[in-house]
């Protein structure tokens, strides 16, 4: 059993879908057995609710972050991405290497600061473009999305303007 909110289509019981992405960043094949919202089945969910979704395989290898797509979508995790962040406040400056935690819808998760272009460093109130790289599992990510990023008393924002997929095909 799992839970989360639906962001955007439809899911209904006997629903074909991909869960993931595991640790070498592929996507696994499940089908929907049934749909709780409010402790009660239901046969329907539409984006914008929650519900609790029982699934006809038992994974052991779930965690947060982990995202339910359709079977047709193409879709792989990630463990580089772009975006172009500014930083509300660092007590000295950012360099290459920094590790910090990276907030992306329900993704909380340690991240390196891999490249800084068009700078050796940032510091308060910069705005630069940044590569990041997941530190423990790749995620699934898109761009677009925004992220917040924290360490210590540091913290930034900003938003992904690509992302570099591993190529690795689904699993059933």
């Amino acid at each position: 059993m799992l839970g989360g909110l639906l962001v955007k289509g439809v899911i209904s019981e006997g629903s074909n879908m991909k869960i993931g992405p595991m640790k070498d960043g592929s996507f696994k094949n499940v089908t929907i057995k049934s749909i709780h919202r409010n402790r009660v089945p239901c046969r329907i969910v539409r984006a914008g609710q929650g519900a609790a979704l029982c699934l006809n395989v038992n994974l052991t290898d779930l965690r947060n972050g982990m995202v339910l797509i359709s079977r047709n979508s193409k879709s792989s995790g990630c463990w580089y991405f772009q975006a172009n962040i500014s930083v509300l406040f660092h007590e000295t400056a950012i360099y290459q290497g920094f590790e910090t935690t990276v907030h992306i819808g329900s993704i909380r998760q340690t991240a390196i600061i891999f490249a800084i272009f068009a700078a050796k460093c940032i510091q308060t109130d910069d705005r630069a473009s940044v590569l990041f790289k997941f530190k423990k599992y790749p995620e699934h990510v898109s761009v677009g999305q925004r992220l917040l990023f924290r360490s210590g008393a540091s913290k930034g924002i900003g938003e992904i303007t690509q992302i570099f997929p591993i190529n690795c095909n689904s699993t059933g």
